[in-house]
């Protein structure tokens, strides 16, 4: 209990808590049960506190960048009506457990469009942020592009590098649409950032529409090996489509 009453401090009175069998006390005009008081201010500090967690997580939420549109999105509402749904939730939440951990370990969700990867990424990364660890949400063509702006000479106290640390700091960096950045340089900009990520030993979370094929030969020999290092699971999202409508 967070209130106390100093003995000698209130006269008592004739009245009784019917609450809690204790004789009232005199305070300010009234009387009042100091047990009530007390269980009173406890719930207004736990108020109090829950109000605060949420601003702070909400404000962590919006650093995170996440698509509006996933903004409710979250494991317990992300549907599993097949096999490989339920598998992916399930590997996803394990994933969040090994990070909360503090296991340096990457995530790869390969798939079709459709298929939910954001949503459970988004999942993730909230979850990530209820423990108390930062993360971010960017798709690879954002990060090609904030790295290559820093190459303009009007850009003040920022240089590829700097850019390259920020993206390396995040207790989890999910990077989404991999592969739809353009260009050969652009890919290898993204893959600076993974390998800062490597040499930080910070955990990642890549999604891509590439076949896991694709994405290993896009990725080559010495960064795939290096994103494996410490453990790596792989989610291959390969059912229909949520997002179209059969047409009958």
């Amino acid at each position: 209990m967070n209130t106390h009453f100093q003995p000698g401090s209130f006269s008592e009175t004739h009245e009784i808590c019917e609450l809690h069998r204790l004789k009232k006390i005199h305070a300010g005009g009234f009387s009042i049960c100091q047990q009530c008081a007390s269980d009173d201010l406890d719930k207004s500090n736990e108020k109090h506190q829950h109000d605060v967690n949420k601003m702070v997580f909400e404000k962590h939420c919006s650093g995170a960048l996440m698509p509006e549109r996933h903004a409710g999105s979250t494991f317990s509402n992300y549907e599993t009506s097949t096999q490989g749904q339920a598998n992916a939730l399930q590997q996803c939440a394990g994933y969040v457990e090994r990070i909360a951990k503090k296991q340096t370990c990457n995530f790869i969700m390969v798939g079709s469009t459709g298929t939910g990867k954001t949503h459970l990424a988004c999942a993730a990364a909230k979850n990530i942020i209820k423990m108390g660890l930062t993360t971010r949400y960017i798709t690879s063509e954002e990060i090609a592009s904030r790295i290559m702006q820093a190459w303009d000479k009007d850009a003040k106290d920022k240089s590829e590098e700097s850019v390259i640390n920020v993206f390396a700091q995040y207790d989890l960096l999910i990077i989404d649409e991999y592969g739809l950045h353009d260009r050969e340089k652009r890919a290898e900009l993204v893959h600076k950032v993974l390998y800062a990520r490597y040499d930080q030993n910070k955990p990642t979370m890549l999604i891509s529409n590439f076949t896991l094929k694709k994405l290993k030969n896009d990725l080559g020999d010495r960064l795939w090996s290096r994103f494996q290092h410490d453990g790596l699971t792989i989610v291959e999202c390969n059912w229909k489509d949520a997002r179209i409508q059969e047409v009958s």
